[in-house]
């Protein structure tokens, strides 16, 4: 064999030699590490792993996909301790704070269909009743059973039921009613029972867009579940004023809260409440042209409707403030006759008329023509903005108005007093509505033109007032030919003339005089 080929062989023989060496030399330091992985990691703390892994990158190297997997299993726990603490948001803590507050309010109610026997001015139908079922929701507002709702939600009433979120049942009484404001407050006998008030938040400080909820039992003791339901949604607007038609209600819906937090039929009466769980609200109605929500509600301001349960805790009734002032609406062409200018950028009402006896007045400044632009610091942006005013001012608390005129502005402080027709004697006439008399003071209230009569103060038989057979401060000055001079007076007589038909009623409403028949 030749050097060449000698040296080829040789040099083959090294190199598949030092491959096998190497190849050896490989594998089991591998293997050794693979298995001193698990050892090392369960006998050693971090701090030696670590330090460990520092100093050998191989080992380094054997640990990446382990170490992933824990940092991934570390990161899915700290997600879902994230979620965990996400999902008590504020509306859950505000909704856990309210909703033991909340009560449904079950009420039985008696309609009859108007006949002659009954409200003794319609014609000849047999007289039939039936019972009807209503629901809406309440508001615990203290520890001794008082709860607020809505006055449509228990108006003419035969029975109340009230459930609470915990589904106890009590029967209520009615402390009061006022229909002005659409606020009635109940009273239970939680006896043993520890009922939860609602916090009272302050609806004068509200911000738009605030998250709010709605609470309410809208199915009330239709499901074995006596949870409330709960809607969220924010704040939409501030001081709403709703346009309604004058003769279908005397309720006053002005300066509301609107929201689009669902308020359901049956939430009625129920609380809005914003993110801290404070009531700022009564729900109270919806805009819907199918019955649903459509995310336009409305919510009475909590501090009117807690006004008015106060005065309805103390004397069963509300006391309405009487300025004595007459408003109408301000234009364009009022404000250039005026002497403003028919370009001026002002919101108010105009003064149309000072009534007589009345605390304006008393003030000895008023005049017809004068702007009222503020109450109480508020702008006044429409008659119904005054009118919604109005429901927040306190009998005897003194009330700051804003006026203008062409060259001068000036303020007036006027104590408003009750309303004359609310502090007289109701005479009962037995026949569905009461009369008290007709005073200088009401007279004066009502813009009257008779000079003597009586006044429809109440009507009991809400038939008579639904078909507009008789109203609320309905003045009749004559029975027959018979003049009227007081309440007194009018009782008796329809008492004498009841049995006999053809007797007539002469009313004034609305400066008009009308004609209304006893039929038997």
């Amino acid at each position: 064999m030749n050097k060449p080929v000698m040296k080829l062989l040789v040099s083959v023989l090294l190199i598949t030699g030092l491959m096998i060496l190497l190849g050896r030399l490989i594998a089991p330091r591998g293997r050794d590490v693979e298995n001193r992985e698990t050892t090392i990691s369960a006998v050693l703390p971090d701090s030696a792993e670590h330090e460990l892994a520092d100093s050998q990158p191989g080992y380094l190297l054997a640990q990446t996909a382990p170490a992933s997997q824990s940092r991934s299993v570390n990161r899915l726990k700290s997600l879902e301790q994230d979620l965990a603490g996400g999902r008590r948001t504020a509306i859950v803590t505000a909704s856990a704070r309210v909703a033991p507050s909340v009560v449904s309010v079950n009420v039985m109610q008696t309609e009859v269909v108007r006949t002659p026997y009954r409200n003794w001015f319609g014609y000849f139908y047999i007289p039939r009743q039936r019972t009807v079922q209503n629901i809406g929701s309440g508001l615990i507002i203290n520890s001794r059973g008082y709860i607020l709702t809505n006055d449509h939600v228990v108006h003419d009433a035969t029975k109340i039921t009230v459930s609470t979120s915990e589904g106890i049942e009590y029967d209520a009484e009615i402390v009061g009613l006022d229909d002005n404001s659409d606020i009635a407050l109940l009273k239970i006998d939680p006896g043993a029972d520890r009922l939860t008030a609602a916090q009272l938040g302050d609806s004068d400080d509200l911000l738009l867009g605030e998250w709010v909820i709605a609470i309410g039992s809208p199915f009330g003791l239709l499901l074995d579940d006596p949870q409330p339901t709960v809607t969220a949604g924010v704040i939409s607007a501030i001081g709403r004023d709703i346009v309604r038609d004058q003769n279908s209600s005397s309720q006053v819906y002005a300066n509301m809260i609107q929201t689009d937090a669902s308020i359901n039929p049956g939430n009625s009466g129920g609380p809005l409440a914003n993110a801290l769980g404070e009531v700022i609200g009564i729900n109270t109605f919806i805009f819907s042209p199918s019955g649903g929500s459509v995310g336009v509600g409305f919510a009475i301001p909590i501090n009117r409707a807690a006004r008015i349960a106060e005065d309805l805790i103390r004397g069963g009734k509300v006391r309405h403030p009487w300025l004595g002032i007459r408003v109408q609406k301000l234009t364009p062409d009022l404000l250039d006759g005026l002497g403003f200018g028919a370009q001026s950028r002002i919101s108010g009402v105009v003064v149309s008329s000072i009534q007589e006896h009345s605390p304006a007045e008393r003030s000895g400044r008023l005049q017809p023509g004068d702007l009222i632009v503020s109450v109480d610091g508020e702008t006044v942006r429409s008659v119904d903005d005054w009118t919604g005013k109005q429901l927040d001012i306190r009998v005897g608390s003194v009330v700051k108005l804003g006026f203008r005129r062409p060259e001068s502005e000036f303020m007036l402080t006027i104590t408003p007093e009750e309303l004359p027709s609310e502090t007289l004697k109701h005479e009962d006439t037995g026949m569905g509505f009461s009369l008290i008399d007709l005073t200088r003071e009401v007279r004066s209230q009502l813009d009257a033109r008779s000079e003597r009569g009586a006044v429809v103060a109440e009507i009991s038989d809400s038939d008579l007032e639904r078909q507009g057979r008789l109203l609320r401060y309905d003045i009749l000055y004559r029975i027959n030919d018979i003049p009227i001079n007081s309440a007194a007076q009018a009782v008796e007589l329809l008492k004498r003339l009841r049995s006999r038909r053809g007797t007539v009623l002469f009313l004034e409403r609305d400066g008009r005089s009308i004609r209304r028949y006893i039929t038997r």
